[in-house]
């Protein structure tokens, strides 16, 4: 039985068999490989070495955008963007807070659009470096896919 994107640990083989009984456990059809796979249970999600449940991750995101939103409104620097970060990164992941940055400067973007196009861009640049600065720094982890 082929099972999509499980690999065996032991020599990569895609080809692997479930073993009947009472434990869930794989059989690499290859090399004979037995082990029991690690489970997130229903409705987590692994963020940062922590299983935190899909709607504390949704509720983070919508905080972070509101306020993100509000800083980014104002154009504030990266020393207003940075602690607002810092409360979030417990709960969310890189990509979660790119995605979540990346929106509020587009919901920004009609007030910042007063000061000028070429500034909204420079803006722009300035918010993402300050923000991959501050998750490089922080060595937020990037989700295993």
């Amino acid at each position: 039985m082929h099972r999509e994107g499980l690999r065996c640990p032991k020599c990569g083989s895609t080809r692997i068999g479930i073993i009947a009984g009472g434990q869930f456990q794989l059989k690499c059809m290859e090399c004979g490989y037995v082990w029991m796979p690690s489970l997130v249970p229903s409705g987590y999600i692994e963020v940062n070495g922590r299983l935190i449940h899909w709607t504390e991750i949704e509720a983070a995101k919508e905080k972070l955008l509101s306020e993100l939103r509000d800083v980014l409104e104002g154009a504030g620097g990266c020393e207003l963007i940075k602690p607002i970060l810092a409360k979030y990164t417990n709960t969310l992941d890189a990509e979660r807070i790119i995605r979540v940055v990346k929106n509020a400067l587009t919901q920004a973007e009609p007030n910042l659009r007063l000061k000028g196009q070429s500034f909204v861009e420079r803006y722009s640049k300035v918010v993402m470096a300050c923000v991959n600065e501050y998750l490089n720094s922080t060595k937020v982890i990037e989700p295993s896919h």
